[in-house]
């Protein structure tokens, strides 16, 4: 009924998805004991140009120099990554400390509550609605405290989460020793390891492995352009708005909106409502509503630009990447979109050096 060929296709399909998803799920559950290691791997592979430029211009032997060049290129990265790091939580803790600071009391709250129920219950009385409960109105009034209350435990969730994050820094030491040192090691003897994974194939299989990573990285690396790509435009409409509505710290805002638009579902509302919620509470009823049809705006520019983007940037159909988030995020949130863009990225690769 079927061509051998259809036949065939479909049988390798069939054994990548199942090969590829007991390595994705036993990956992330391992996760939490191997992210040293993996992040290293990381590391080290980002570093790579950089080492091999230092090994090719240090006046060492070339066993030297490969030490000196791995040693010497992963202090540089991990300095530069440990000095952002210190300068974004300084800031961010000192932008939240004087951002409590504004906040507006509770009796300024319930104040602005009771004028919008007072305001209601007039409307109410001079049209007469008949119809309409006053519960309504007693109702609304309740849920504005709620999400008052919800705006200001959000507050408080981030400040216990740095406390926590103050209070586990040995642990978090730890961690960063242990990436730092397999950073080293696998900056210094990759092509060892490289070598050494190799030797397992045949001269035709290594042909095709070579083809594969190269074909992998190439894929990543506009996957990852392409993210960066959205989180430009993001962060550029962001801190245009913010600064032509006269917000304060647009700058770190902005930065914060593009760096949380990555998340699915929260996204930019996560700086967004917070920040509506603030000035509606201050009685800055424009700078809120301005807000929220911000948000609209850039979510729809987003849902626009991302489909379009990640398809032409990485070769695959608008369709399927669209399909993938969706079914991904509503299957296992973000680990379900990791799952399904990866196949389909892996899927791509081995396509195009005919394994499957």
């Amino acid at each position: 009924m079927f061509k051998d060929a259809f036949l065939k296709s479909g049988l390798k399909t069939v054994i990548f998805l199942v090969v590829y998803t007991i390595l994705f799920f036993l990956f992330f559950a391992t996760l939490k004991y191997t992210l040293p290691f993996v992040l290293g791997f990381a590391i080290s592979r980002l570093v790579t140009p950089l080492n091999k430029w230092m090994k090719k211009r240090l006046p060492f032997s070339r066993k030297v120099s490969s030490v000196a060049s791995a040693l010497i290129s992963t202090l540089l990265v991990f300095t530069t990554l440990i000095a952002v790091v210190s300068f974004s939580l300084y800031k961010i803790i000192d932008e939240i400390r004087m951002f409590i600071i504004s906040l507006p009391d509770v009796d300024t709250m319930l104040q602005s509550v009771e004028g919008i129920t007072g305001d209601l219950s007039q409307y109410y009385d001079m049209f007469n609605f008949s119809k309409l409960d006053i519960d309504i109105v007693q109702k609304f009034s309740k849920q504005i405290t709620t999400v008052a209350s919800s705006a200001l435990n959000v507050t408080k969730f981030v400040m216990n989460k740095l406390v926590s994050l103050v209070v586990g820094l040995p642990f978090t030491i730890a961690i960063g020793l242990i990436t730092f040192l397999s950073t080293y090691f696998f900056s210094k003897d990759m092509p060892n390891i490289e070598r050494r994974i190799l030797s397992i194939f045949t001269s035709d299989g290594r042909i095709k492995a070579r083809k594969i990573l190269r074909e992998s990285k190439y894929m990543l690396g506009n996957y990852i352009k392409s993210y960066l790509y959205l989180m430009v435009l993001t962060f550029i409409e962001t801190l245009l708005a913010f600064t032509f509505l006269g917000i304060n710290y647009s700058i770190l805002l902005s930065i914060l909106a593009a760096v949380l638009d990555l998340l699915p579902i929260v996204g930019v509302s996560a700086v967004y409502i917070p920040m509506a919620i603030y000035y509606f509470f201050n009685g800055n009823n424009f700078v809120a509503i301005s807000l929220i049809v911000l948000l609209i705006v850039v979510s729809i520019i987003r849902q626009i630009a991302e489909p379009k983007l990640v398809s032409t940037s990485v070769g695959i159909h608008p369709l399927f990447v669209i399909a993938s988030l969706f079914i991904g995020l509503k299957s296992f949130g973000i680990l379900g979109i990791l799952y399904f863009i990866s196949a389909i990225l892996l899927f791509k690769v081995f396509k195009k050096v005919e394994i499957i």
